[in-house]
């Protein structure tokens, strides 16, 4: 199997600034920038972001709003990071220029008391919702400002989830299809002991047994409304399957399979060169437990701190102490014993080794894409029909259906070998019912189902 991609269709996929057909898919839908934790105090210090190669303030005001502007003070251009959070404003700290969440100049004192100048100036901002424990913003046209999307796990109370932010430092696209790709699971985060598991999501008793069993996945994708569904099938036996469904949500949400916990992760371009990572794991019925809440909070190890980007700009982000520069602390002795990676992290910081030692921007013309790779090869053409389609003038229809959102990962042993057969038997742990429909996301023109069995 192959599907490379032209030089130019890979510059299309990865470019995300103003203007490029990509960022202004992204710019049709509502995105996290920043976790609400990480923010979270009134009138406190601002928060520095670059999100689709905008530089932007974070920053929560007196009534407990957060507004979210252009780094840039309109009158001289100094920097609002060091701008005063005080009396429902950000003030500059140069002229003393105050601005509102909603960028509205409120207060000008440099200019007399008579001058209704003022009223002429604005900065840059963006409209925001606070959900499931993170900021989210809207980037695109105003006029086209879609409903906010129906995430299940954002709606479950804060006790039933952990919310995770970290840099990665490689273009979004990379980072995301590392997340959908169900085979690397059982060579990248194998552990080589024998009754070792994964501590980051649970998955069903003898996981471990399937995928080091079975390292050639049966593989099938059916397009959806939302993106598509995917099933990878570990044989175990006679009527022995062990199944791994995923979810990919247009434009970079991916919801991984777990039994227990449900882990996802959404990733955001900061610009053609880095990304982050929001990653949430949840339960749909239950709080997570004291030791569940534990095991899956990176936070502890992460603090938000300042990371200067190539170009000089500084964000706030979490960073890894698992970095390029000491090679992910990888231990050849763990690797020969322990892991097979070799790297002591959590499965995300052995994804990253792999993501960000690749090139910044991976040249995919170079590739030789497998069986393996169907899901990473149908996600990449619905994205270039919707960018180009925008283009065109033709808006992405998942904007406009909130309750498309709705879905879970989900892994299980089943005696089923079809996939719509195992779809269907557990459909409602997969596709929760929307809209009074019994969990079933519409049908869509597209390239239809795929399936790659192991050659």
């Amino acid at each position: 199997m192959s599907d490379v991609l032209r030089p130019e269709d890979n510059m299309l996929l990865t470019q995300v600034g103003r203007g490029t057909p990509m960022g202004e898919l992204f710019r049709r839908f509502w995105l996290p920038v920043v976790t609400s934790a990480d923010i979270e105090e009134i009138d406190g210090a601002p928060v520095r972001l670059r999100v689709l190669g905008e530089d932007l303030i974070a920053f929560r005001d007196t009534q407990g709003r957060v507004g979210l502007l252009s780094t840039w003070c309109p009158h001289r251009r100094a920097n609002l990071f060091f701008g005063r959070n005080e009396e429902c404003g950000l003030r500059c700290v140069y002229h003393g220029w105050k601005f509102d969440v909603d960028g509205n100049c409120v207060d000008l004192p440099s200019e007399p008391p008579t001058s209704n100048f003022k009223t002429k100036v604005r900065i840059a901002s963006y409209p925001t919702v606070e959900k499931g424990g993170l900021v989210w913003t809207y980037m695109g046209p105003p006029e086209l400002q879609p409903a906010f999307p129906e995430y299940e796990w954002a709606d479950v109370p804060d006790k039933h989830r952990v919310i995770n932010s970290s840099l990665v430092e490689c273009n979004w696209l990379q980072t995301l299809e590392g997340d959908i790709d169900t085979a690397h699971v059982s060579f990248l985060h194998r552990p080589l002991e024998a009754g070792k598991a994964l501590k980051w999501a649970r998955f069903v008793p003898n996981f471990g047994e399937y995928v080091a069993k079975d390292k050639a996945p049966s593989l099938t994708v059916k397009e959806t409304d939302y993106g598509f569904v995917y099933g990878g099938r570990r044989v175990g036996g006679e009527d022995d399957y062990y199944w791994r469904f995923s979810h990919w949500l247009i434009p970079s949400t991916s919801e991984t399979p777990g039994s227990v916990e449900r882990p996802g992760r959404i990733v955001v371009p900061i610009d053609d060169f880095n990304t982050t990572s929001f990653s949430f794991v949840w339960h749909p019925h239950r709080p997570l437990s004291a030791e569940e809440a534990i095991a899956n909070d990176r936070t502890l190890n992460q603090p938000l701190a300042p990371f200067q980007l190539a170009d000089g700009y500084i964000i706030d982000t979490r960073r890894s102490s698992l970095t390029k520069e000491n090679d992910f602390k990888i231990d050849r002795k763990v690797q020969k014993t322990k892991r097979f990676s070799g790297i002591y992290g959590t499965p995300p910081e052995e994804d990253r080794a792999m993501t960000e030692t690749m090139e910044p921007v991976l040249d995919r013309s170079k590739e030789h894409l497998g069986t393996s790779d169907v899901a990473i090869i149908a996600m990449r053409r619905r994205l270039l029909r919707l960018a180009k389609d925008l283009q065109k003038g033709i808006e992405p229809p998942l904007a406009s259906l909130p309750g498309a959102f709705r879905t879970r990962g989900f892994d299980v042993v089943s005696t089923h070998g079809d996939f719509n057969t195992a779809v269907e038997d557990c459909a409602d742990e997969i596709m929760p019912p929307r809209d009074g429909a019994a969990g079933r996301p519409a049908d869509v023109p597209s390239d239809g189902q795929r399936s790659a069995e192991p050659v």
